[in-house]
């Protein structure tokens, strides 16, 4: 019989709601509650998504001894202090990438999450989807060879506007923790921390980096050449050369959609991943429900932790982060804050 699991929502802005959207295609997830800083708001999205409970601070969807599993989906700077009270009473957690603003914070996550033996996950759902899946396996299985390079790049035209969280660094704005972690994730997951790293960024008028070039060396003689931007829209791929042919992740690679597969000599491979739902009905969600999947799963076998996506990969996500920001420059107000006030 499948296990039932309460899932609970703190924020209720446009990722929460796709969120709720997709876990709704889930065997097994209910959603109980919803909590926002405003009440009305978190009213508002409970009667939209048909969520019995919500509440006007996260508090108190700590407090809920009824939620199983917390998805945080506030804005950047909460993710800790969100994250870190749910871990405290005992709940299980998704939370939105970033998953903390730098190191010393994800460090206190991690440390409370292991200490009170509950489950942590980054919400990267790219790295769940099954096109991601089947690259990896391709890579993983030495059809193609040694991995030589990789090519990223993620981008977004948003019009400068300093009211706007994108452009606002007490908002968690900027180009690279909100869209440059994608390509930065990618070349981890594909080749692990870089040994070297060079980098440049772009600022706005307000301070805030609009624009991101990386090249990252890793080990194997890996390099991986990444950007991202929020001056234009880019072509969002991602290709992987390998010794005998290649990989093009499509246009918008980090969400579900095609790969093609070259290798010489032979007539490229396309393979399309349609989105599926869990009872193989295609076209449904975004896929934000394969993350979900991966929570419950876990907790059913008893993990506090993702073996897909373990905490020291977080680590070692943000750390590289952490790397290229103070190679650019690029600041914010919790690096100067020591998380253990808490």
């Amino acid at each position: 019989m499948q296990k039932q699991y309460n899932w609970g929502i703190i924020g209720a802005g446009g990722i929460a709601n796709v969120f709720a959207t997709d876990l709704k295609l889930l065997p097994g997830a209910r959603l109980h509650a919803i909590a926002s800083r405003s009440a009305e708001r978190a009213e508002a999205f409970a009667q939209k998504h048909h969520i019995p409970v919500s509440y006007g601070s996260w508090e108190e969807m700590a407090a809920d001894p009824d939620v199983d599993i917390v998805y945080v989906a506030t804005l950047h700077p909460y993710h800790f202090e969100n994250t870190l009270s749910c871990l405290k009473a005992g709940k299980a957690v998704l939370c939105e990438k970033p998953i903390t603003m730098n190191s010393r914070e994800l460090k206190v996550l991690v440390d409370t999450a292991r200490e009170n033996g509950v489950f942590l996950m980054e919400a990267l759902w790219t790295r769940f989807l099954p096109s991601v899946l089947k690259v990896l396996e391709i890579a993983e299985s030495g059809e193609l060879g040694a991995l030589y390079d990789i090519y990223a790049d993620f981008g977004e035209r948003m019009e400068y506007d300093p009211d706007h969280r994108m452009y606002d660094l007490a908002q968690g704005g900027g180009a690279l923790l909100d869209i440059g972690i994608y390509p930065v994730f990618l070349a981890l997951l594909m080749a692990g921390i870089p040994e070297r790293i060079e980098a440049i960024a772009g600022f706005s008028e307000n301070g805030v980096d609009q624009r991101c070039n990386m090249i990252l060396e890793h080990n194997q003689h890996v390099v991986s050449s990444l950007n991202c931007t929020v001056l234009a829209d880019s072509p969002v791929e991602a290709t992987l050369v390998f010794e005998k042919g290649w990989i093009r992740m499509e246009s918008w690679w980090l969400t579900p959609g095609p790969i093609t597969i070259h290798r010489p000599g032979r007539e490229p491979e396309f393979m399309e991943f349609t989105n599926m739902s869990p009872d193989g009905v295609p076209g449904q969600g975004k896929g934000y429900q394969y993350e979900a999947a991966e929570v419950m799963r876990c907790l059913d076998e008893g993990l506090t932790e993702s073996p897909l996506l373990p905490l020291d990969f977080s680590r070692k996500l943000t750390g590289t982060l952490d790397r290229i920001r103070k190679i650019c420059g690029i600041r914010y107000p919790q690096d100067d804050q020591d998380p253990r006030d808490h």
